[in-house]
């Protein structure tokens, strides 16, 4: 029995951005699974009319420069279109339509009560009065997605300040723009040291328990991880995340811990140096000990094999190193097949990598074939160039996996010849 409605990444995605701006969500369900990157994700693609006018950007932008969730978008966006033509001359540091809804990003856990109510002053009239949060103004004056991170984490004082904002999307007399978004992120079960929320707190969300499927973390890995690490956790889906109760103080892998080993990998140029000793000791401090040496070995195996990147570049070296026997040759030829489908989901081939690829297609068995079209499907600008190239070598595949199908006719016996009958001699 569950105890809210469990979807998957796309499915949560896809729920969240057609609730109105009124109602209040959550995202539930255990570390590293990625549910911030979940509302940044949402928060790119809510797309708000005011943001189309450049005076209201900057203003916007002024206003949000020193939020970390406001920055964190921007780089996001810039790292996927810094050479896009559409935004050359666009100032790096302002807000534009395409980037969706910027984000106010706070830590509950982090925060005492003032740090939500306001410091109090002195009124006119002798009273006490609160002077709001900067971060909260922000969100009355611009549409904005406020994240709410770690709820259930927080201080009671904290916790309950939160309920105007979710109902009512109002907190000591200031109005959240009606564009603005309440969003809230919480870690549950045995494992956490969290406080459970009453129906009353609950009942101001509409809550979905996040349960990310594999093929979520391959869609966002392929996009943002290197080749081998995807390959890795294709191949060995139980190191993606530790399930059930691990021992006390055990460094267990999890989705966010292989995001960041990736980064730290690829920072310390390890994958290009994977007989360096360093490359275990950063995996096993990030991931665990099982998982790293799995990986490493994996790694180290990958390094003096054949690659995507290793085809595209000379496939006429590549197929020197292939075994000569047909059935490992065969093999061979469906492994490598695998790591290209891989890879060109997520690029775009070169002028020179498409003469590449065609030879590639040509040598290939009649199977793999049909797997390496199947590939240049996931993107146009691959098909379409790459495909009348190719094309008379998928209808030769065709012919041979057609005759390779076909019934075999029976031989017909040869007719018996007749038999004389004898006459007896009298």
């Amino acid at each position: 029995m569950t105890s809210a409605l469990t979807l998957d990444i796309k499915t949560t995605k896809a729920l969240f951005t057609k609730f109105s701006s009124k109602r209040a969500t959550m995202l539930r369900g255990a570390h590293g699974i990625g549910k911030s990157e979940v509302v940044y994700q949402i928060a790119s693609v809510l797309c708000n009319d005011l943001y189309r006018d450049r005076g209201f950007c900057e203003r916007a932008s002024a206003a949000l420069a020193n939020d970390s969730g406001f920055r964190k978008a921007l780089k996001t966006f810039w790292l996927k279109n810094a050479t896009n033509p559409v935004y050359e001359g666009y100032p790096r540091n302002v807000w534009h339509y395409d980037m969706g809804t910027p984000i106010v990003e706070r830590r509950l856990s982090q925060m005492t009560e003032g740090d939500i109510t306001g410091i109090p002053f002195e009124g006119n009239r002798g009273g006490t009065v609160f002077r709001a949060v900067e971060w909260l103004l922000t969100c009355c004056e611009f549409p904005c997605v406020l994240f709410l991170d770690e709820l259930n984490r927080a201080i009671k004082g904290v916790e309950q300040a939160t309920f105007q904002l979710a109902d009512s999307k109002a907190f000591d007399g200031n109005l959240l723009h009606d564009g603005t978004r309440v969003m809230v992120a919480v870690n549950i079960g045995d494992a956490y040291d969290v406080q459970p929320m009453d129906p009353a707190a609950l009942s101001r969300y509409a809550v979905v328990d996040l349960e990310p499927t594999v093929q979520d973390w391959l869609d966002w890995a392929r996009i943002n991880c290197n080749e081998a690490l995807v390959e890795f956790i294709f191949s060995n889906e139980r190191f993606l995340e530790f399930k059930g109760m691990a021992e006390p103080n055990t460094k267990t892998p999890d989705r966010r811990a292989w995001g960041n080993l990736d980064s730290e990998l690829t920072f310390c140029g390890l994958y290009t140096d994977t007989a360096n000793p360093t490359f275990y000791h950063m995996c096993a401090s990030m991931v665990g000990t099982e998982a790293a040496a799995k990986f490493w070995t994996f790694v180290k195996e990958r390094a003096n094999d054949i690659s995507a990147v290793d085809v595209l570049a000379s496939w006429s070296d590549c197929s020197k190193r292939l075994p000569r026997e047909d059935v490992k040759r065969n093999a061979k030829f469906v492994d490598i097949m695998g790591k290209v489908n891989h890879y060109l989901a997520s690029h775009t081939l070169s002028v020179p990598e498409r003469a590449e690829y065609v030879k590639f297609f040509k040598d290939s068995p009649a199977e793999v074939r049909f797997t390496a079209w199947k590939a240049l499907g996931q993107n146009l600008e691959n098909l379409l160039p790459v495909h009348p190239l190719v094309k008379e070598y998928l209808v030769e595949s065709t012919t041979i996996t057609q005759a390779k199908a076909a019934p075999v006719a029976p031989v017909a016996a040869a007719p018996a010849a007749p038999v004389k009958a004898r006459t007896r001699k009298r």
